[in-house]
């Protein structure tokens, strides 16, 4: 009942929505049938539609037969014939398509069209009963021209390994104060690290960004200038490979038009009964009603890539349902066997792993996967 009041809410503005509760009985067929009847009872004209996809095995096979056979008295008493008025209709999750049943035994398949249907992230997060710790995921990548350089550093063997090497040596050390936690807002405040082991090209992105002193070193102070990093630690954790998921997010963002993308965010903060943390999409988008979650990790360890994968595969087909989609994107080599070994262990093949050497042309890469899954379901 948690479910239909959820659905009321959200579109009984726009429909009468009247609920009858089956409190207990959902399951039970004599009763299933006395509540459908009653309520058949009371409309007199007009054609009755029933839509089965939700609801109990029960729920679905009793209501339709009673709305399928009426109950008459022919000459040998009581008999059944088929109820005229009637239309019976389903969603089928594999072609994302309404099928429709009409009285003349004619069935009717109408595709579900993503740019016909626009289903917002928020909205469906309140169907399921949850709501965000924040006001509203993010659209707005930060400091996407940093991110793009550091994804082409990422690209290079070489490269990344002069990040690492800055990153963890200097950076890490000159702005933890253990190896979990940050330093102060004050001490951070005063750091100026030095840049000589960066890729140049990181050093001139820093430059663009306004982030360097006169003497052309690291300036953290200068983050609390970009509206995104009102706190310096926020920087500090965007470094810390944040900034992947708001590369992702530009991307995603720059195909959404062409690819009928009607809602996207980034870093979707969600409180659950039961956990500390709760959990979170790092980026996530709607096509029609249709959820495709994307989990982003710097790391190429292939046990915290599935850990990513799994956690994420759980979560968007418990929001999303059968239809949802799933991609990891990571640093990974081997994301064709990464893909395949998760894929067998979920027997779902349709999940998608994008690894270091896809970084670069993400955006198409993106697009094959939406053009793959709608080619899935024709």
């Amino acid at each position: 009942m948690d479910e239909a009041t959820r659905l009321k809410k959200s579109f009984g503005s726009e429909f009468n929505v009247e609920l009858r509760s089956l409190n207990h009985y959902e399951s039970d067929a004599y009763h299933i049938q006395k509540e459908i009847g009653a309520k058949l009872e009371s409309i007199k004209s007009g054609k009755i539609g029933l839509n089965y996809t939700g609801g109990t095995k029960a729920m679905s096979a009793h209501s339709y037969r009673t709305l399928f056979y009426e109950e008459i008295q022919d000459k040998t008493g009581k008999a059944y014939r088929r109820r005229k008025g009637i239309i019976f209709s389903y969603l089928d999750p594999r072609r994302l398509e309404i099928c429709i049943d009409r009285e003349d035994n004619e069935r009717e398949h109408l595709k579900v069209k993503p740019d016909t249907l626009e289903l917002k992230l928020e909205t469906l997060f309140q169907l399921h009963g949850l709501s965000l710790q924040q006001k509203r995921p993010s659209q707005e990548a930060q400091l996407p021209e940093l991110a793009q350089e550091l994804v082409k550093v990422f690209a290079d063997r070489a490269k990344v390994t002069q990040w690492f090497n800055w990153y963890h040596e200097i950076f890490c050390k000159e702005a933890r104060k253990d190896n979990r936690k940050w330093k102060s807002k004050t001490d951070l405040a005063k750091l100026l690290i030095p840049l000589d082991k960066l890729p140049s090209q990181i050093v001139e992105a820093f430059r663009k960004a306004q982030l360097l002193s006169s003497d052309d070193k690291l300036a953290l102070v200068q983050a609390k200038n970009i509206k995104f990093f009102l706190e310096i630690e926020k920087f500090c954790e965007w470094l810390d490979g944040i900034w992947l998921e708001h590369y992702v997010l530009e991307k995603i963002k720059e195909i959404a038009n062409s690819q009928s993308i009607q809602d996207y965010g980034l870093d979707f903060k969600i409180p659950l009964d039961g956990t500390k943390d709760g959990f979170q999409f790092d980026v996530a988008f709607t096509r029609g009603y249709q959820l495709f979650a994307i989990s982003c990790t710097t790391a190429s360890d292939r046990n915290l890539c599935k850990s990513k994968l799994f956690e994420a595969y759980l979560r968007a087909i418990q929001m999303g349902g059968e239809e949802a989609r799933v991609a990891l994107v990571c640093c990974s080599d081997e994301p064709d066997t990464l893909k395949a070994e998760i894929a067998d262990t979920l027997s779902n093949r349709k999940i998608a792993v994008f690894g270091r050497a896809d970084l670069l042309n993400l955006s198409d890469n993106i697009i094959k996967w939406i053009v793959e899954n709608d080619r899935e379901a024709r």
